[in-house]
């Protein structure tokens, strides 16, 4: 038994092949869903937008496994990447981009809107520039190299955008109170949909801020502010979960946005404004574990990168 179970090991070994196929791949739709499994019944993790460099890792039919800026290990299909080698990924960072600022729009095969759509495009999406220009319109590269034309108006230059940022209170505000009313998705990451982290991440990086992905990263990021209606501002970040005995955190199921006036902003069913007291409308019967302050700890060491220093999609 023992000399069988030994063969057949040695024969599943030899079968086993390493991944040998490209090495790198860049999101080339809207948005990507990265998957614990390769499978559409399993869980969705994240999501990627248009432009984010991946590194494969593995194959699996029409999957692929990758590695993302914030996943490890997870998986998405061929038709959402363009897959490159060490040279085209090095192209593709280093090439001017456009910046999608519209929250939808569509990139046209032609600089026309009865031309045919070739895809989507939301906010926070990039593409390669070209130099062609129409009235009205911009030449555009995507991701696996096919030419395409934008609505001028939809863009922007990616790196006059990322000089233009401006991280306040009221902005911070003003982002995230457009996005009221958006489902709630697990692993959701886009303005089509997000979970309470991808929420948070949105909305900072909208202000030219890239926090980690996950509220369990987050709550370690900026600075600790007491809970106290006093001293919170707008933007702080209040987190949800359970605490060990020594007082750090066991588990973080939550986060939200402090909007002022003893309410929080956050993706909870929908993307809705919640009172922190029992008087207020939609009260929120939790207590936070923590309260961290993001603004005014930018690029400290704290854990919380400027678009300028660590671009999201790298």
């Amino acid at each position: 038994m023992k000399r069988f179970l030994l063969l057949a090991a040695l024969l599943l070994c030899a079968g086993a092949q390493a991944y040998d196929g490209p090495q790198w791949a860049v999101v080339n739709s809207s948005s990507c869903f990265l998957r614990l499994k390769p499978d559409y019944e399993s869980g969705c993790e994240t999501q990627c937008l248009m432009g984010t460099v991946l590194r494969v890792k593995d194959a699996e039919r029409y999957w692929r496994q990758v590695d993302a800026p914030d996943y490890k290990d997870v998986w998405t299909t061929e038709m959402n990447v363009a897959f490159m080698d060490e040279a085209g990924k090095d192209a593709w960072i280093a090439a001017p981009k456009y910046i999608c600022t519209a929250e939808y729009s569509h990139l046209f095969a032609e600089p026309s809107a009865t031309a045919q759509r070739l895809c989507d495009f939301t906010m926070a999406d990039l593409v390669r520039k070209g130099s062609g220009s129409r009235r009205g319109w911009v030449e555009v590269f995507l991701p696996d190299g096919r030419r395409a034309w934008a609505r001028a108006y939809d863009v922007m230059d990616f790196e006059e955008w990322t000089r233009t940022r401006e991280a306040s209170e009221e902005v911070l505000l003003q982002t995230a109170l457009k996005r009221l009313g958006t489902p709630y998705m697990w692993g959701g990451a886009s303005i089509k949909h997000f979970d309470c982290s991808g929420f948070t991440q949105f909305v900072y990086r909208q202000a030219g801020i890239v926090l980690p992905r996950n509220a369990r990263e987050q709550i370690y990021t900026g600075a600790g502010v007491p809970y106290d209606f006093a001293q919170m501002r707008p933007g702080d970040l209040l987190f949800y979960g359970t605490l060990n005995p020594d007082g750090k955190p066991r588990v973080v199921s939550h986060v939200a946005m402090y909007y002022g006036d003893k309410k929080i902003i956050h993706s909870s069913m929908v993307v809705r404004i919640s009172s922190l007291t029992p008087d207020g409308e939609d009260f929120y019967d939790r207590e936070p574990i923590a309260v961290r302050r993001i603004l005014g700890h930018v690029d400290d060491g704290s854990g919380v990168r400027s678009v300028g220093v660590r671009p999201w999609f790298y």
